[in-house]
């Protein structure tokens, strides 16, 4: 961030009807939210966007600073604006922290194809890391020019402290400095009786970005005697859909999730993630979006509930996670069909596979054995690597 001076948004409350706080006539100071410097990685842009766009990894951090004996906030909410450079403004490709209805543990992310940042396991692949929070957290923005985090607190107030936030941002390819504009908005815990007025100056300053690496083409090919190892690819994330029918059909859907972890798939399923209370339909729908494949388990209460024909009081999460993929298949098809796998695991029948996933005229993934060499089908697809590759044309006769 270049920017000679710390970077500050004053947060200062002005006396409207000069009853409840006697200041001079700029208001008085409550707080300010100050702005750390910012790290910034050039990142590689997928193929589909190289001819136009740049993208980077960049981490915001900003504090909230109160003054003592005053209201405490109830919200305050950060507003980052790379949209101002018109006609050829940036835009925001995915950002953290994700909504959080509840306190949040500490995770890390990477970054998927898609460059949607997602949760990993594995340390080795993590690009960025968020620290534990209380707070309850809304972004707005996401897909747009304009990001915003909304912090709030479900008692007392938002606590001051230093808070960290990350966004992939595209700009127009060449593009070496970016004007971002800071701007802060909150609401004071008060009496009702207190007649004030929450005002902020919002701030502009450059964000220098470095050199974006070279494409595939534009790089130049390593010579015999240099290494040709490369860092490895971060593994593909696989979010699992089934309905618990039965203790043997949850068992058998651990094991698939254990054996695709261990053929190296960064699998995520539900029975990994009951280890406190939480909101199951928010949970499945952020793995379903931000997965790079879906698969769901076939199974007789998996077909009932895929196909409507069980009663609407039962079976609610998989009603929840099957109405996703079939919205999302609906309005989306291009996209979604691909990432959506029907599997078919030991002792179970293609006929258990909802319609809508259309489980005869596309393909489906049979499971006959747990072994990372009875599954290569499935992996190929997982992985992008096909078993075999089409061989060149000969010169003919």
């Amino acid at each position: 961030m270049s920017s000679e001076n710390t970077v500050t948004v004053g947060l200062t409350l002005i006396d409207e009807g000069s009853r409840q706080i006697d200041t001079a006539p700029d208001g008085i100071r409550i707080g300010a939210v100050s702005l750390g410097m910012w790290q910034e990685d050039a990142v590689s842009t997928p193929a589909d966007m190289r001819d136009d766009w740049d993208t980077y990894l960049i981490r915001i951090n900003y504090e909230l600073e109160l003054m003592p004996g005053l209201p405490p906030l109830t919200w305050f909410e950060i507003g980052v604006d790379f949209a101002s450079d018109a006609p050829d403004p940036a835009f925001v490709v995915d950002a953290l922290p994700h909504a959080a209805p509840s306190p949040q543990p500490r995770m890390s992310y990477t970054l998927n194809r898609y460059l949607a940042l997602v949760p990993t396991d594995f340390a080795s692949s993590a690009v960025a890391h968020l620290p534990s929070t209380t707070d309850v957290i809304n972004v707005f923005g996401i897909g747009r020019g304009t990001i915003r985090w909304q912090h709030s607190s479900s008692s007392g107030g938002v606590p001051e402290g230093a808070r960290s936030a990350w966004a992939v941002l595209a700009v127009p390819k060449g593009r070496m400095k970016q004007r971002v504009d800071f701007s802060v908005r909150y609401a004071v815990h008060s009496d009702k009786a207190m007649d004030y007025r929450p005002t902020q100056q919002p701030v502009s300053f450059t964000l220098t970005l470095s050199a974006p690496p070279q494409s595939r083409d534009e790089a130049e090919l390593p010579t015999p005697n240099e290494s040709a190892e490369r860092p490895p690819a971060s593994p593909p994330y696989v979010f699992i859909s089934y309905a618990h029918d039965d203790a043997r059909r949850k068992e058998n859907a651990l094991r698939f999730g254990e054996l695709l972890r261990q053929c190296g798939i960064d699998a995520h399923m539900d029975q990994w993630d009951c280890d406190e209370r939480g909101d199951w339909s928010l949970w499945a729908i952020r793995h379903i979006l931000a997965a790079d494949f879906t698969i769901v388990l076939a199974s007789p209460m998996c077909k009932a509930v895929g196909n409507g024909n069980v009663d609407h009081r039962t079976h609610r999460g998989l009603q929840s996670e099957l109405g996703q993929l079939r919205e999302l298949l609906h309005t989306d098809g291009e996209t979604w069909v691909p990432k959506i796998l029907p599997v078919v695991l030991p002792g179970e029948r293609v006929e258990d596979l909802p319609l809508f996933l259309r489980p005869y005229t596309m393909d489906h993934y049979r499971v006959d054995e747990f072994a990372c060499e009875e599954i290569e089908d499935l992996l190929s697809v997982l992985t992008r690597r096909p078993r075999r590759t089409r061989p060149p044309l000969g010169p003919g006769t």
